[in-house]
Order: C-alpha cells, then sequence, then structure tokens
C-alpha cells in the first residue's frame, strides 16, 4: 500500500504533519524496525514523517550540574563511543553496544529502541537504572516523567498519536556510585537478549549500599524493576550472601514466558544467574 513520506525540517513542522495525519502517521528514526514492518506490511501507514533533519533531537550535553540531555536521534554507535557517557554513564554506553552489529548500531537510534518498547531492548533498563526521564513534546506542549513509565506493554507507550519522544534527561551521578549492564543470550550481541540486567549502585562512605536500582529486561511485558531486590540491599555492606539474596529476590520477581527461545523456568534462572553477576560487577566499580 503506498504512503507519502515527509522530512521536516524541525518540530514544528513535524508537529503539523502528526496532527494532520494522526493514528495514520508513523514516525521513522534508523528505521531498523519500521522499514521491516512496512516490507512485511504488517503497518500501512498513511504518512511516514523521517525525523533526520531535525537538529533539535541530535544534541548530547552534559548541564551545569553535571545532569545528562540525550536527544532522541542518537544513534546507539554515537552512544556506545561518546566519552561524554564515560564512568558515570557507562552502563549507558553497554547497552547501546549490546545491540545487533555494527551496521544496525549506525543508524538505529537511542528513541527508537524506546519506542518500540520491545521488552528486549537493551538500552531501557540502563537508562531507568540511571533514573532517566523522557522529554516528549506534542501539540500542547512538553511532558517529563520517569522513563519506566512510558512503557505500558510490549509494543506500546504513553506516547500520544500527535506526539514524539524528543529525548531523555539524566540526573547527576552521586559519587561512590558503579553501574553495569549483562545481556545474556545465546548467540551473542546478534541475538535479542534473554535476559538483560541493569544494576546501579551508590554506597555511603561506610560502604553501605544508600542506593540499588536493579532493572530487568526481557522478563516481563516491560522493563521491570526488581523492588523488592532493590529494598533489601539498603543500609547494608554488599557482601557476597547479600548479592545473592537480592538475586535470588530478582528471580522471584521476574515475570517471564516460554516460547521458541526459551522456557519461562530457564529465563528465571538465568535472571538469578545474570543478576548476580551484575551486581558484583556494579559493587566492584563503585
Amino acid at each position: 500500500m503506498p504512503f507519502e513520506y515527509y522530512e521536516p525540517a524541525n518540530l514544528r513542522e513535524c508537529l503539523a504533519l502528526l496532527a494532520r495525519f494522526g493514528p495514520e502517521a508513523r514516525l521513522l528514526a534508523g528505521g531498523t524496525d519500521l522499514v521491516v514492518k512496512l516490507r512485511k506490511r504488517s503497518v500501512c501507514p498513511q504518512a511516514v514523517i523521517s525525523l533526520g533533519l531535525m537538529g533539535e533531537l541530535k544534541h548530547l550535553q552534559r548541564t551545569g550540574d553535571g545532569a545528562l540531555e540525550i536527544g532522541a536521534m542518537h544513534t546507539l554507535r554515537d552512544i556506545e563511543h561518546s566519552p561524554l557517557l564515560a564512568k558515570d554513564f557507562e552502563l549507558i554506553r553497554e547497552g547501546a553496544g549490546c545491540i545487533s552489529s555494527v551496521q544496525v548500531r549506525n543508524i538505529a537510534t537511542l528513541g527508537g529502541n524506546s519506542c518500540n518498547a520491545s521488552p528486549a531492548a537493551d538500552t531501557v533498563p540502563p537508562l531507568i537504572a540511571c533514573g532517566a526521564s523522557a522529554r516528549i513534546i506534542g501539540p500542547h506542549g512538553e511532558r517529563i516523567f520517569p522513563l519506566e513509565q512510558f512503557f505500558t506493554g510490549p509494543g506500546k507507550t504513553d506516547l500520544r498519536f500527535d506526539e514524539l519522544l524528543a529525548g531523555f534527561r539524566i540526573p547527576p551521578t552521586p559519587a561512590h556510585t558503579g553501574g553495569v549492564y549483562k545481556k545474556y543470550a545465546i548467540r551473542g550481541k546478534v541475538e535479542v537478549a534473554l535476559v538483560g540486567v541493569a544494576v546501579r549502585l551508590t554506597l555511603d562512605e561506610s560502604k553501605q549500599v544508600q542506593q540499588a536500582r536493579i532493572v530487568l529486561g526481557a522478563v516481563a511485558p516491560t522493563p521491570l524493576r526488581a523492588l523488592g531486590a532493590e529494598k533489601i540491599m539498603i543500609g547494608k555492606v554488599p557482601e557476597d550472601k547479600l548479592l545473592a539474596e537480592a538475586a535470588y529476590l530478582a528471580m522471584r520477581e521476574a515475570q517471564p514466558i516460554s516460547d521458541r527461545r526459551a522456557t519461562a523456568e530457564y529465563r528465571r534462572e538465568m535472571t538469578r544467574v545474570w543478576t548476580e553477576r551484575a551486581l558484583r560487577e556494579a559493587f566492584r566499580r563503585t
């Protein structure tokens, strides 16, 4: 089915097109997912609106207070190698580097990886672990809210038909913080994750856990905060027994399914294994 193709030069033009075509429009970022769907005719829009010319969506900067702002149109390859993300936001670089091949990462975007809303998206758990907020722009202005609230189900987000995801804001990293992203897939990066785990730990001066974030991917309909596992770590020194207990609780909180790639039981066990590994590495990085 034919469609109309547009390349707006700025947000104003893009929002006008979204208002014109409504739910019959699709936004094109890197196209690694949308183009496949168009070829399979699983989506048949009236209009495809490219974001490629919109410079407002391509910024990457640290603010005066140490926060990080990332435009939605930054490619995963740019994120993977950005020196601005080194150390404080290293787990975001790791998530971006875990996706598919170099060829895909050269064109796939950070915003597209979120808007596709795959439960196994590799950049989403690290962003959530870092406390990222989504910046949504629409005809009535701007909405900013925690990224973990952006996802409503597999392939579904809180994005309205006349809005777009403009980027992310990530608060400053506290001292004595370490984070890591671990992806488990049978054939490595080129395959979709069976389990993804992002961990971020902040210790106080006595080496007790002040803040813990454990975010699981590919084991629930949406990215999942393992809140029970996080809670038991607060105020304690992250020794081996505590890390193992937290990993076990994360396994209990996971909600995996069985499919052709793995059983739910196997995914639960791998959640425990990889959460414990991620916790150990995050603690080492503090």
